[in-house]
């Protein structure tokens, strides 16, 4: 609805208040509110029918102008009641046009009624000598000067609210931005300060490393110092540095403190000699084995070891191969050095070993907790030096945790042909024919081959079953080694096969070999003359006389080759076929034969050549 319709609906409503005036209607001197409101209804509704601006008097423009609107009255009244109708009705047709809607015909019929009884009050005016035209001017400008009072003071209203509010809005406004701007200033200096005099400290595993302007100096090169120490490393584990987790930052106060470019810190990081990385430890139940950098190292590891400790033999096939051990992989903490290369695992894990691991306590750890991670006791973790025992640790400890550790097994089922060795057994068999303690080789033993078919099964190597589909195929017959063992009981006499010096008191004067350009073939033993002479050991007298440069000379077969020498003799006690016990007194010391002192030399010959006495004798 708009702003016209509003008003046309409200004029028709406020004229149908508006009482007809009769002849007794006292002049017009004052209205009171409800007449005022209605008079300047009907009058609103004059200006809009006759297309005249709000606010304008009926004498605003040119005098011309003004005194046609005076006349049109008297001239309208004048006319018949038709014409005035008929004009009210083009009038109304007029203001309908500009309407959005056309207005009833039960209105209609009521402002028509209204016109002539308005015009019938005109002629009454007139008979009684009144000027309505005065009336009606008159009651315009009083309800043209409400109006515009009332508006005047509306606007000024509206205009003084709207300043207050334009102010109060522009000086919250300007309070507000002055707030921001000071607030925003503030943290500017303390920003500006805050970055003026602070560094960041850089740590691993919360060994403080140095200190940086910016994270970013670290950060940046993370990778770059891993790569480079991982290729640096002899363990072939990978190395890696990650930002708050084992690197980490601490803003600090940065006055005094000298800060690290990025090639000094990835110099630092890479020369580091207590790297923790995370490695992968292979378990024999709950104890350490082998230590590898990832996973799939760790599964090669085992792979490998299977397959090694699983290769059948040649002609049989692999049925199948297992752990007897309970093998698993799980992550653990460790120093660089502890993590192995697989070659160095392989062979702890197949011949055992002593191990060394080296681990950073972390939060929560104790030495029970470390025992029991590593599968160890708690008496074999030690400090970093690996020296002393320790029963207590900290966050941030060195340890070494000693481990011993034990092969692994795997059971192997193979099947098919195979040429194998039939060992030969030794058979011992006693006789009286030899003393006793004293045995003799009658058979040599000689390996058997034979072509076994079927199934065997082995635990680490060794065999534990073995079930035949077929009967053996002998290809050479073993040949058992046998030995005869002497019980007889051994005389006195019988060479014992040990010998003893035969002398109990001498000085040792020449050894055995050259002497004045030739070969000196015994020992010389200086006595003084008639000290007793002893056989070396029993046997057979085979000389006893005065030989050649030898003087009074005695010799003894001890059997398998074996004759000793006792030379330079003052007197001899034995005969030519006699039998003698060790240590039995058979001549003294002399000087008799080219000798050039008391003495007794002494010689032990096998196969007749000489050999040197202090392989027989301990002098």
């Amino acid at each position: 609805m708009t702003f016209n319709e509003t008003e046309d609906k409200t004029l028709n409503t406020e004229i149908e208040d508006v009482q007809p005036v009769t002849e007794e209607t006292e002049p017009v001197t004052a209205l009171d509110d409800s007449q005022i409101r209605a008079a300047a209804l009907a009058y609103a509704r004059y200006l809009v029918d006759n297309d005249i601006e709000l606010g304008k008097t009926a004498s605003s423009g040119s005098g011309d102008d003004g005194d046609k609107q005076e006349e049109a009255p008297a001239e309208e009244d004048a006319r018949p009641q038709e014409e005035k109708e008929e004009e009210a009705d083009q009038k109304e047709k007029k203001s309908g046009d500009k309407k959005e809607k056309a207005p009833k015909a039960s209105d209609l019929e009521k402002i028509r009624k209204k016109e002539e009884a308005k015009a019938r009050n005109k002629e009454k005016f007139l008979k009684g000598g009144r000027d309505p035209l005065a009336s009606v001017m008159n009651l315009h400008d009083k309800v043209q000067d409400g109006a515009d009072g009332t508006f005047l003071k509306l606007g000024k209203d509206i205009i003084k609210e709207a300043h207050r509010i334009s102010d109060a809005y522009a000086n919250t406004r300007r309070s507000i931005g002055l707030a921001i701007l000071i607030t925003g200033m503030v943290i500017t200096a303390i920003l500006i300060v805050f970055d003026l005099f602070t560094v960041y400290e850089y740590a691993y595993n919360g060994k403080v490393l140095g200190y940086v302007k910016n994270q970013e100096e670290v950060t940046d090169v993370l990778d770059v110092a891993g790569r480079q120490l991982t290729y640096n490393s002899s363990t072939e584990a990978d190395v890696k540095f990650v930002a708050n987790q084992n690197v980490t930052f601490n803003p600090v106060d940065g006055r005094g403190k000298s800060t690290d470019d990025s090639d000094t810190v990835v110099n630092k990081l890479i020369y580091m000699t207590d790297i923790e990385t995370e490695a992968f430890a292979v378990y024999d139940g709950d104890k350490v084995v082998a230590i590898v950098k990832d996973q799939n190292d760790a599964d090669k590891l085992l792979l490998q070891t299977k397959d090694d400790l699983s290769t059948p033999d040649r002609g049989m096939e692999l049925v199948s191969a297992e752990f007897t051990n309970d093998l698993s992989v799980k992550p653990v903490n460790v120093l660089l050095g502890s993590v192995q290369s697989n070659a160095a695992a392989h062979e702890q894990m197949t011949n055992g070993g002593q191990m060394n691991t080296y681990h950073i306590v972390e939060d929560g750890e104790t030495v029970q907790s470390l025992a029991a991670e590593f599968g160890v006791e708690d008496f074999e973790i030690y400090d970093e030096n690996n020296k002393e025992q320790v029963t207590e640790v900290e966050t941030g400890d060195r340890v070494c945790i000693r481990n011993t550790v034990s092969p692994v097994s795997v059971k192997m089922v193979e099947k098919g042909k195979l040429k194998e060795i039939i060992e030969y057994k030794t058979i011992k068999k006693e006789t009286d024919e030899y003393y006793k303690g004293d045995s003799y080789l009658q058979q040599e033993g000689q390996d058997g081959v034979q072509i076994f078919q079927g199934v065997i099964t082995k635990v680490g190597g060794e065999v534990t079953d073995r079930k035949e589909t077929a009967k053996p195929e002998i290809i050479k017959k073993k040949k058992d080694k046998i030995i005869l063992v002497g019980t007889a009981e051994r005389p006195k006499t019988a060479a014992t096969g040990t010998f003893i010096v035969p002398l109990d008191h001498y000085v040792i004067t020449s050894e055995w070999g050259g002497r004045w350009g030739r070969m000196h073939e015994g020992m010389d033993l200086a006595a003084p003359t008639g000290t007793p002479i002893h056989a070396s050991d029993g046997g057979k007298i085979i000389k006893a006389n005065y030989w050649s440069g030898h003087g009074l000379c005695v010799e003894i077969d001890h059997g398998n080759g074996v004759v000793t020498r006792y030379s330079h003799c003052s007197a001899v006690f034995v005969s030519i076929g006699d039998l003698v016990y060790q240590g039995q007194h058979i001549a003294n010391v002399g000087n008799t034969g080219h000798s050039f002192g008391s003495h007794c030399h002494f010689e032990v010959r096998v196969n007749d050549s000489s050999q040197n006495p202090r392989n027989y004798i301990n002098p």
